[in-house]
């Protein structure tokens, strides 16, 4: 008995999934039902569950419902009818971007987070005409490569938490997202971890009026513009001394599993 207390204070005891669900779907106080008229099957906590659990399956919607069934899922969602894959379509499609957001926002609320990392990535679109990369080969021209634009903050000690996001349809420099990223970033006392694509000094100094820190690796650009030589000689002093850097690779996985 004295031994299993002894565990349990050394070793900190780690939530379950289900635990860590209910604590996000409670926090946000979200109406009981989405709808005032027309079908009331399912309450908004249970669908916005069921969108979590089929993107946490990393699945096909048909092969989520139905291995759904076979889980203990149904009976701790208190769901009384059974899932579809129309109404799970019609469910994933009514939590948009936004709401997103906004959940983050709320779950993030209460953290002090002491090292994050900022990536981007491209995603396929899925919409590229093969014939028309291959007439594009055959006159000696390149074809342009069709992406949307993904970028996340996210920890980089712990859990890999995700604290904002941007998705957007077209491709984007890596700096112009930031921008709008770390203008609503609301932490500090945060050193953030960036690759060559976010070295620029409008960050920089950006992040110092937040009390934050951005850290990247310097730039040489042998005489080709003007530049500030205090923040350049800061930056490459900070870089060279913080060993911090060298977790940079796990925001790059962390961006890798998100999608």
């Amino acid at each position: 008995m004295i031994r299993k207390l002894v565990q349990k204070q050394l070793v900190p005891h780690k939530n379950s999934f289900r635990q860590e669900l209910n604590k996000i779907i409670l926090s946000l106080n979200l109406p009981k039902y989405p709808n005032k008229m027309g079908n009331k099957q399912f309450t908004t906590d249970q669908r916005l569950s069921v969108v979590i659990l089929y993107f946490h399956s990393h699945k096909s919607l048909i092969a989520f419902c139905r291995e759904f069934k076979e889980t203990k899922w149904s009976n701790w969602l208190e769901l009384k009818y059974e899932i579809k894959k129309s109404k799970s379509n019609d469910w994933v499609k009514s939590f948009d971007l936004d709401f997103l957001k906004e959940v983050l926002d709320k779950t993030n609320s209460g953290e002090k987070p002491e090292l994050l990392g900022i990536d981007g990535t491209g995603i396929d679109t899925h919409f590229k005409s093969r014939y028309y990369e291959k007439r594009l080969k055959e006159f000696g021209r390149k074809p342009k490569s069709n992406y949307h634009k993904l970028d996340i903050i996210a920890d980089m000690n712990g859990k890999m938490k995700i604290y904002d996001f941007s998705f957007l349809m077209k491709q984007r420099h890596d700096i112009y997202v930031t921008w709008k990223l770390f203008k609503r970033f609301k932490f500090k006392n945060v050193v953030i971890v960036a690759d060559k694509g976010y070295f620029d000094y409008g960050l920089f100094k950006l992040m110092k009026l937040k009390n934050n820190y951005l850290l990247f690796p310097p730039k040489n650009y042998s005489g080709k513009c003007r530049h500030n030589n205090i923040l350049r000689r800061n930056i490459k002093e900070h870089y060279h001394k913080l060993f911090i850097y060298n977790h940079s690779t796990l925001i790059k996985s962390n961006t890798a599993i998100s999608f």
